[in-house]
């Protein structure tokens, strides 16, 4: 069943009476006890969704359904927000340097109890040291208060968690803790997670979305996008992930002088002049993508060089 769907949203941000629009056309869906991966280049629009689904945002045409209903109802929306937790990744921004980690953890349950050996449980999966419980947040490092960002929004458990670049500044160990634990909440929650590192996403998610310019290019199960992606934007983000096949793998820029309705067009090996054309997003079963040369383009992909 769809906890969350999201249908033609577009939308952006006002600045001096100006709107400036940033995501086009989305859609998307998310199911109870799913774990959701958003994969796209700094600059995709990944963070603009994640503002819009929290209803942080000016919507300037479609809807976002929650349980079956607009968010944006009277009745619903500040119900929403309640369920609705959005860990944003610029933690000292957040977290109040002149206050103790401990103090702002409480604050999150208004100072009443809160469940203390499940908050262990989460500072051991992330690597935190209990001692920084009574520390200020301003004598920790930026690693550190990412991680205890983390841990406060695991510990409210939400009806929905939205992730914004979780991994940034953990170690493999913090980051394996992590993925453990998000997989372990995935029996009580949904999450969404949007990441620039692509590899723990796979690792994590049962389907993933592809960002570009605020478009989404393509969607699937994990392994229908990892073993076959039908966009070339996609192969390219895949084939990046260093592996020691690829290692001395020699990376060309491609810059085509053409312009079109892709918009992966100029730095898309595999474009042609039909890419100029208008391009619908289609669906492969329950994959969906936004290319017009598929299949030809990924069966003619290792003549590429």
């Amino acid at each position: 069943m769809e906890l969350l769907s999201v249908k033609n949203m577009s939308c952006g941000y006002k600045n001096n009476d100006k709107y400036f629009e940033i995501l086009n056309n989305i859609n998307l869906y998310l199911k109870r006890n799913e774990i959701l991966g958003i994969i796209g280049e700094i600059g995709s629009g990944k963070t603009t969704l994640l503002r819009a689904l929290k209803g942080d945002l000016y919507i300037s045409s479609g809807d976002i359904i929650y349980n079956g209903k607009s968010i944006f109802s009277k009745d619903v929306y500040g119900n929403y927000r309640k369920n609705v937790i959005y860990a944003r990744q610029d933690s000292m921004n957040i977290l109040k340097p002149g206050y103790s980690v401990e103090f702002q953890i409480k604050k999150l349950f208004k100072h009443g109890d809160y469940d203390r050996e499940y908050l262990r449980e989460i500072f051991d999966y992330l690597n935190i040291p209990l001692n920084v419980l009574n520390m200020l947040p301003s004598k920790l490092s930026d690693g550190t208060r990412h991680r205890i960002l983390m841990a406060m929004a695991l510990i409210i458990k939400p009806e929905i968690l939205l992730l914004d670049e979780p991994f940034t500044g953990l170690d493999s160990e913090s980051i394996t803790g992590l993925l453990k634990i998000l997989k372990k909440l995935k029996n009580e929650i949904s999450i969404i997670v949007v990441s620039s590192d692509v590899i723990p996403l796979f690792r994590l998610c049962d389907r993933i979305y592809a960002m570009k310019n605020g478009i989404i290019l393509e969607d699937g199960a994990w392994n229908e996008i990892l073993y076959k992606p039908h966009h070339p934007y996609v192969y390219d983000i895949i084939n990046a992930i260093p592996s020691f096949e690829n290692r001395h793998k020699d990376y060309k820029f491609t810059y085509n002088n053409i312009y079109g309705n892709c918009i992966y067009i100029k730095n898309c090996r595999f474009a042609k002049d039909i890419c100029k054309s208008e391009i619908l997003y289609k669906y492969d079963d329950d994959h969906g993508y936004r290319c017009i040369r598929y299949p030809e383009w990924y069966n003619d992909k290792d003549n590429k060089h």
